[in-house]
């Protein structure tokens, strides 16, 4: 269950610190409008900040009840981010559908992880 968050940790800060000086990349537009850029950039710093809470509280993991929570947080983060951004790709708004693959993915391999282990949390 600690990989969920520290996995988490690492790519959620990369992708901001990615977005934060390629605020285009979000939506893979050549040209995005001033709007675009201010959104995207606000969304890496978004990004940034929930990568390093979950790396700090990941240093501190213990099964037991918040912890489940945050978790399933992270989970339904990914999984409403891919819904997002699946919706995005099918408008046209972005032209391929990498972000909604990605963090459906990670939702995917997350509730796995989960599942396995979710036995071990006392409630």
């Amino acid at each position: 269950m600690k990989a969920i968050l520290q996995i988490n940790a690492v790519i959620e800060i990369l992708a901001g610190f990615v977005l934060l000086f390629n605020p285009q990349l979000l939506l893979y537009n050549a040209n995005p409008e001033l709007q675009g850029i201010a959104v995207a950039k606000l969304y890496g710093i978004c990004a940034f900040c929930f990568g390093l809470i979950t790396h700090i509280v990941s240093k501190q993991f213990v099964y037991n009840l918040m912890f489940k929570r945050i978790i399933l947080v992270v989970i339904t983060f990914h999984f409403v981010v891919a819904l997002y951004f699946f919706s995005l790709y099918n408008q046209s708004i972005t032209p391929h559908p990498g972000a909604a693959i990605l963090h459906a993915s990670l939702a995917g391999i997350f509730i796995l992880i989960y599942l396995k282990n979710m036995q071990k949390f006392s409630l």
